[in-house]
Formats: structure tokens, sequence, C-alpha cells
């Protein structure tokens, strides 16, 4: 397994629509190897999903190459990629009646005997993946009465079983909260670099992608396929190139997405690093307010900070203010109105 490699060579992604060739990009080159989790981005259009089907052999190439382990996709027959690669697409399954067990064993029916039976070391093996994941308490439960973040990790788990060298999952953390998709996503860079798998998923969240992927796969419509180790791609400038929109923007200082209010702000400034200060940066950043971080030294301009459980406003001439909450901070900033409820002890008034 150590050998294996997907390789893709100068592809054209696209699809059929009756005898007539839509084609979204040219000249794809890439190489995914096991050990390694590939994110796969783009926006809505660009054609995520239909490379991925591509490549795992459920759409025909219009052009160029797919190799696993230097063998031609198209040459292969259905069992031979079923032992290459283990796919999850978007689409959950519908049938009323399959236990969650039912379709995760699903997953070993490439290793099964002539008449579709299992061996004991097949249900050792679901039941050791299911145990893995946490949730082998859900395995007699209907499939189709799980939750979307439990169909996903009973999906992840029948792709598992499957004992494949590749991965190819679909927009695997749509429709979960935030808590489940960082579960999902660790799960999926444990299994690419602890089990040796090669990953490649599709997502919208790019943010989680910049934390987790060993390198981004980006599509676009109009520009060209690139790839590369996520850092790079952000200091070249190819995020705010593929996904900057009018006045929504990727800020390389933040490594998050923000408006990009395009009039002059007022500017606030800001002295220490605790949490709080943190946390307050963000409040003001979200109603409007430019923030500056200032030297502990820097004292002939308005500032604030955080000591002794609350906030201070400091002006040039020393006077201050002070707040309890974040909520009396942004509500002394949007008028000088303190916030409902509020115990904050103004020494000088605004």
């Amino acid at each position: 397994m150590n050998n294996r490699q997907l390789h893709i060579e100068r592809l054209t992604n696209g699809f059929f629509t009756g005898n007539k060739q839509v084609v979204l990009q040219d000249n794809i080159s890439a190489s995914l190897q096991p050990g390694n989790l590939v994110c796969l981005l783009g926006p809505n259009g660009a054609g995520k999903s239909t490379l991925m089907r591509t490549l795992s052999g459920f759409q025909k190439i219009l052009q160029g190459a797919v190799l696993f382990s230097g063998q031609n996709l198209d040459a292969m027959s259905l069992k031979q990629r079923s032992k290459e690669v283990a796919v999850v697409f978007t689409g959950q399954l519908n049938d009323p009646f399959l236990t969650a067990y039912e379709v995760v064993s699903m997953g070993r029916f490439p290793y099964a005997s002539f008449y579709g039976r299992l061996k004991k070391q097949d249900l050792h093996f679901i039941d050791e993946t299911l145990e893995r994941l946490h949730v082998y308490h859900l395995r007699d439960k209907v499939f189709y009465q799980l939750s979307d973040g439990e169909k996903q990790k009973m999906l992840l788990a029948r792709a598992l079983v499957q004992d494949t060298p590749f991965l190819f999952l679909d927009e695997p953390v749509a429709f979960i909260d935030s808590p489940g998709k960082i579960e999902i996503m660790e799960w999926l860079a444990h299994f690419a670099h602890e089990q040796n798998k090669g990953v490649l998923i599709t997502t919208h969240d790019i943010e989680l992608a910049l934390d987790y992927a060993d390198q981004l796969w980006l599509l676009n419509r109009d520009k060209a396929f690139q790839k590369g180790v996520p850092e790079d791609l952000v200091l070249k400038g190819l995020i705010n190139k593929y996904f900057d929109r009018e006045e929504v923007v990727f800020d390389p200082q933040k490594g998050r997405f923000g408006t990009d209010h395009p009039k002059a702000q007022e500017v606030v400034y800001l002295k220490g690093d605790q949490l709080e200060i943190q946390w307050l940066c963000r409040a003001l950043s979200r109603i409007g307010k430019k923030v500056k971080k200032v030297s502990l030294q820097e004292n002939d301009i308005p500032f604030y900070f955080f000591t002794e459980n609350h906030y201070t406003f400091s002006d040039q001439k020393g006077n201050e203010l002070h707040f309890n909450t974040i909520g009396d901070v942004i509500a002394f900033n949007n008028g000088g109105v303190k916030a409902v409820g509020s115990e904050s002890v103004s020494l000088n008034d605004k």
C-alpha cells in the first residue's frame, strides 16, 4: 500500500449532456498519496463533485488520464476500483428499513464470498471500526432515522471498512454542527496520517480546510487549476483570487473571511494579549470598528485594556471608564449609552 498513488494527468473536468461535451476545467494534473489529506475547494458550480465522480470512475473521463498505482482507471473493473478507493457522495441513503450496521457492512462486500456472505474477521473489523468512531451504540438503529451527523459518521465507517488506500468524501461536514465538523475533520486527519490513507474531500468550509488539509486543490471555472500547501496558497493571494467577492474578502492576517468596509472606519486601539482582549477585538471588528493593537508603553492615544476582571478605556489624559462586559463596551461605542443592566462605573463621562 505504501507504493500506491493516485496520479491525474492533464485531465479535462466536465460531463456530457446528450452528445454535447461540457468542459469545466482543462489540464488538471495532481497526485494524491496515502498519508495525505487533500481538500478540494471551489465556488458553487466549479465542478468539485464532477471531478470527484470522474476520479472514482462513476463518470466518463473527457480527456487525460487517471491512474491508480500506474493502472489506468478506464481499464479497471468495478471490483478492482472498489479495492482502491472508497467513496461517499452527498446523496444520503433513503432506504427506510436498513439498519446502520447493514449500511456499514456494505463496505465489506468487495471481500465477501460468491454468495455475499461476510467472514468472521469481516464482522470483527466492522465492530472495531464502529467502536473507533464511537458509534457502536447506534449499530441497530434504522439508518434513515439517524441525525445528519450520525448518518455521516456511519457512511464514513462504511468507507473505512472497505479498507482501501484512498477515501473520497463529497462534503463530509455539510449540515453538521461546529463540534461535529471538528470531530470528523480530526478523524479524517487521523486516518490519513496514522492509518496511511490518501483522503480527498470536497468542502465549502474554506477556513476549516485551511486548518486541516495537507494540500489544497483549487477549482474555478474562470481560472486555472491550482494546488499546494494551504499556507503557500494564502501567501500567494490565491485564496483571495479564487474566493473573494465584492465586499466579502479573505483576511490573510486573521485566516478567515470578513466584510470589506470600503469607507473609512473609526479606529479603536487595544492593549494586551489576554483571551478577553482577543474576543473584544472580534466584537469591535464585528460592529465595524478598525482595531489596532498598541504596545504596553504607548500612552498618548485612547485605548482599551483588561485587568482585574473588567475592561478599561483610557483617554489621552489618563481618564478612565470601566466596563464589566464586552456588551457594555459595545453599547458605549454605539453612542455612549450603557447596556441595560450594566454596572459599569464611569469616572468621566464620554
